[in-house]
């Protein structure tokens, strides 16, 4: 298990950035920010993002492609291989994708690890998982909060 220090401006699932009462950026612990960087990766598909185009877990590739096992196996393994390879250590994700319809599938990112909380102290976190449901149709992975 790896120990995740990276602290990140704190956003919302959608995006968002996060102000404090007084207007200022908030910066998320090392917990948020690695949770913050899981859904940046699953929203964005590589060559998005200017400053490194291999980014991203190509989940809009998918889109308007059928429904199968093999496309569904092979969503769960472009999602997994980018996380693993970028984001994340390999002994602290699991990928799920699950179909819930002709047109949708669920997606399970199980996350956990060590992080440094604002003191530097190495905290184990239990796993928690972040959901989101996969258009196959049109649109992009929207988080189920």
């Amino acid at each position: 298990m790896a120990v995740y220090s990276e602290r990140d401006l704190q956003m919302n699932l959608s995006g968002d950035l996060e102000v404090d009462a007084k207007g200022d950026i908030k910066l998320a612990d090392s917990y948020e920010s690695k949770k913050s960087a899981i859904n940046w990766f699953l929203r964005t598909d590589k060559g998005e993002f200017f400053p490194d185009k291999r980014l991203g877990c190509n989940v809009g590739t998918f889109i308007g492609k059928k429904m199968s096992n093999a496309n569904l196996n092979q969503l769960e393994l472009s999602i997994n291989r980018n996380l693993t390879k970028f984001a994340i250590a390999p002994t602290d994700v699991r990928v799920d994708v699950v179909p819930i319809s002709h047109e949708e599938a669920a997606i399970f990112v199980s996350v956990k690890g060590k992080y440094l909380d604002d003191d530097g102290n190495v905290l184990d976190s239990d796993t928690e998982v972040i959901k989101y449901i996969f258009p196959y149709l049109e649109g992009e992975p929207t988080p189920i909060l």
